[in-house]
């Protein structure tokens, strides 16, 4: 979700006493005025509102930095907050508030690894390369084995315009041999730079992608695809575009999610589950498009507003942008035994139905050019999910790295002899737990 980097170059209590609201609506996210009497299973419950992620301890002693984030979009290019930005991309946001720390520690270990039912795979941000169009991907197929396969192509690919990487805020495309190489069966188009090359890349590269035999997502249309016996409804929303000059001509389904401080409108989403369960799928799939960039943690705006969505039907919410991996999460859906707060994502809805949900919060980089600020940005995950009748029966993940001359993506783990990838793997294994690891085939 870069603004592109490069352009830069040119426990703890279930309660918290004392915290930051990020101005979200959490509370819509569980039935309120729950009767306070022993028969009722959710006695216990606290109200969301009061508990993390909608309360916690913010940070301090924060660079100046560490809180410029392009996906607010209250500055531009030309402002001081870009010399920031820069630092920012070269030193990273590493931290959280001390509950997201400990949630997370938890979390990992909890994570199931895959189960029973279908079984979708998630590459993270597709980003421009300069050279081996054609097959510059191909390495990472074993991989992304799974019953569907959805990779988001953060770069116009369009016949109509010249191969480029230019401009500020820096603008991609890509030449349509691209869909030769990319490993997936469906792509998601909707992105900050979907309009680089204006309307005319965005409806030459969803031409292109889709007469390659892909399903494409996110741009004026939502695909319900099956998967086996399942219906599947996929649908993808961005957070915005960086040609904030343009009037789009396409619906790209932008939903402001980094305006960090607003109760963000989430209808749009709301009205695109609800459609799809009129048509009677069997789960619903959320990509999203959004976070802030260089930050390794996901800000707990994003962990209330990931909560509102699974409140609303989502099974699966898997997400791109911050070009960095974040951790991920198990959300039980109407089981009172879990009580919401650190450790556990706990959610009640009016259906009551129980189910599990899962949420990557950023898979980081699928692929990439040649980076000089670090082997981080190069090192991305695959991420899995088995479905069943009951939601999420687990989950997986498997490191790729970007190499270079020629552009390629592989397994991490067959490139470990470079010091700087042996140690981004212990890094990653500590980051996101090693029970739900899947090693290369």
């Amino acid at each position: 979700m870069r603004i592109h980097r490069l352009f830069w170059f040119g426990a703890l209590a279930i309660a918290v006493a004392s915290g930051c609201d990020d101005g979200s609506d959490a509370a819509s996210v569980v039935d309120q005025g729950m009767p306070d009497m022993a028969a009722d299973p959710y006695a216990a419950w606290p109200d969301p509102a009061t508990v993390f992620p909608a309360v916690y301890t913010p940070e301090e002693g924060l660079e100046n930095w560490a809180d410029v984030r392009w996906e607010t979009e209250t500055w531009g290019p030309t402002d001081v907050e870009a010399g920031l930005y820069v630092r920012k991309l070269f030193q990273q946001r590493k931290g959280a508030p001390v509950e997201s720390l400990a949630h997370f520690e938890a979390m990992n270990d909890a994570l199931p690894p895959l189960g029973d039912g279908i079984t979708l795979a998630f590459g993270g941000d597709t980003l421009w390369v300069p050279d081996n169009w054609s097959a510059f991907a191909t390495g990472a197929a074993g991989v992304l084995a799974a019953d569907l396969r959805i990779g988001n192509l953060e770069s116009v690919a369009s016949a109509e315009h010249e191969v480029t990487r230019e401009g500020l805020p820096v603008r991609f495309n890509m030449p349509p041999e691209v869909f030769d190489a990319l490993p997936f069966d469906v792509l998601q188009l909707n992105n900050n730079h979907t309009y680089d090359m204006d309307a005319a890349g965005v409806t030459s590269t969803k031409a292109g992608a889709e007469a390659a035999g892909y399903t494409t997502m996110g741009v004026d249309a939502q695909p319900i695809v099956t998967v086996g016996d399942k219906r599947v409804a996929l649908m993808s929303f961005t957070w915005g575009l960086n040609r904030r000059d343009l009037e789009p001509q396409h619906d790209v389904f932008i939903v402001p999610f980094g305006h960090i401080g607003e109760d963000i409108d989430l209808s749009p989403i709301q009205a695109q589950i609800d459609a799809a369960r009129a048509e009677g799928v069997d789960h619903v799939v959320v990509v999203l498009h959004w976070g802030f960039e260089y930050e390794h943690f996901p800000d707990p705006h994003f962990m209330v507003l990931a909560r509102r969505i699974i409140a609303m039907g989502a099974d699966v919410i898997s997400a791109e942008g911050p070009h960095v991996v974040q951790p991920a999460e198990l959300c039980h859906v109407n089981q009172p035994e879990h009580v919401p707060g650190v450790g556990t994502c706990s959610i009640r809805t009016e259906d009551g139905v129980p189910r599990d949900a899962a949420v990557f919060y950023s898979l980081g980089n699928f692929s990439t050019e040649p980076d000089p600020a670090g082997t981080v940005y190069e090192v991305g995950i695959i991420g899995k999910v088995s479905l069943g009748d009951g939601g999420v029966t687990g989950m997986g993940w498997t490191p790729v790295t970007a190499l270079h001359e020629p552009s390629r993506v592989e397994p991490l783990e067959t490139n470990l002899d470079d010091a700087e990838r042996a140690a981004e793997h212990v890094r990653l294994q500590e980051h996101l737990g090693v029970g739900w690891f899947i090693p290369a085939p």
